[in-house]
């Protein structure tokens, strides 16, 4: 069987409406925002528990752990949602790999739904019940969750490492020539990956901490000394999580397949000394720093991360004559136009509004009331929305007689 000819027969007939590396773009670039808020969700998560067993120790750990507690709650709903459009532009371009591992391990696909509520809600419960006063059995709500996102993370990893090894699918879904069609099993995991991916999160709850003692500094209900421990132990965690992360990334990279040439491949190099420049400079942060200034330079390492994946991706499936530039395609300019217009207007203007609002309300501790800048935003991104939602029902009016008439 060739299992190049089956993958492309696989594709969907009807094409895709714009060029392949459009929507291989979009994925890249929608994974970041996507894996940046799992980093720090599930790093935030850890601190929260661990600072939840030191309150003993001083109240800046009960306060602290509380506070992480609400990140990790919203950023949970977040990671939710921003990982909507990066498997919608894998399904786009990448489905019969995509499909092909979700069957093949459809319990877990399943599993995954149901562990991730179970998680949140039993997150929610450790939400609820984190005071200062509370007992520690509490904990166990915040363990149990911690422990399912984790799994969530390693069937996610198992499902795209899946995708990328199609010779060994038949073997899989026929072992010793009998069909096995329950999706029992996880078939493939690469650990060095999905540690180093995991463990990320480590220096990202530190990076946003430092950030995080930045933001509130011109609040004076927030005193300086608990956000000085926010901003050491941030640096610290930084330091210290980025330095470790070479190790994993290390074994990933010695890991891959010598065939495919990735171990020679620039970008995972320039990602270790990335990790190594982040390290440094965390523990070299004065205080008269920007404290934004580490966010961004963790965000410029995930982008390398996201392109790194893709270009695995890519050596991956090249053996099998699998090229996304190759897929049928079957322009829809009316429909590619609105969506970046979607994009730019719903995304750009009402959605830089809302950050805007809340990134200067976050900031006042009194009754906030928005500058002439911010209503101005407040005007187009109202504006805006009513031109999209127009815009939307007229052409889907239009285009519902157009059809009727033929």
């Amino acid at each position: 069987m060739d299992i190049g000819a089956v993958m492309n027969t696989m594709r969907d007939p009807a094409g895709i409406p714009a060029q392949p590396v459009i929507f291989q773009v979009l994925m890249v670039l929608t994974w970041v925002l996507h894996i940046a808020f799992v980093h720090l969700a599930l790093g935030s998560a850890g601190l929260a528990i661990y600072a939840f067993h030191r309150r003993a120790a001083g109240g800046d750990w009960a306060r602290l752990s509380m506070a992480m507690t609400k990140v990790a709650k919203v950023c949970v709903s977040l990671l939710i949602v921003l990982g909507v459009a990066p498997l919608l532009f894998t399904q786009v371009i990448y489905d019969p790999q995509w499909y092909t591992s979700n069957v093949l391990s459809g319990r877990w696909a399943i599993a995954f739904i149901f562990t991730l509520i179970v998680g949140y809600c039993c997150w929610f419960a450790f939400y609820h019940a984190n005071r200062e006063q509370t007992k520690r059995q509490v904990g166990c709500y915040a363990w149990v969750a911690l422990l399912l996102f984790c799994l969530d993370g390693l069937i996610m990893h198992a499902l795209s490492y899946q995708a990328l090894l199609p010779a060994k699918w038949m073997s899989w879904y026929a072992p010793g020539g009998v069909v096995d069609t329950r999706g029992a099993a996880l078939h493939a995991i690469q650990w060095p990956r999905y540690v180093f991916i995991m463990g990320l999160s480590v220096p990202a709850v530190g990076v946003y901490l430092i950030a995080y003692a930045h933001y509130f500094a011109p609040r004076t209900d927030r005193e300086a000394g608990y956000l000085a421990f926010a901003r050491n132990l941030g640096k610290r965690i930084a330091r210290w999580g980025f330095a470790l992360s070479m190790l994993p990334m290390l074994a990933w990279q010695l890991d891959l397949p010598a065939g495919t040439g990735l171990v020679a491949q620039p970008v995972g190099w320039l990602i270790l000394a990335g990790l190594a420049l982040m390290a440094i400079w965390s523990g070299l942060l004065s205080d008269r720093t920007n404290g934004y200034m580490p966010a961004a330079g963790g965000l410029l390492l995930l982008s390398l991360l996201a392109l790194w994946r893709e270009i695995v991706r890519i050596r991956y499936l090249r053996p099998f004559g699998y090229d996304i530039r190759s897929y049928h395609v079957n322009p829809d300019w009316p429909s590619t136009v609105l969506f970046f217009l979607t994009l730019a207007g719903i995304g750009g203007l009402v959605g830089g509004f809302y950050l805007t609002l809340l990134y200067q309300a976050g900031r006042n501790e009194r009754c906030y009331d928005a500058d002439r800048y911010v209503a101005r935003l407040a005007t187009g991104a109202v504006s805006v929305l009513g031109v999209w939602i127009a815009a939307f029902f007229a052409y889907g009016f239009v285009i519902s007689v157009r059809d009727s008439f033929n």
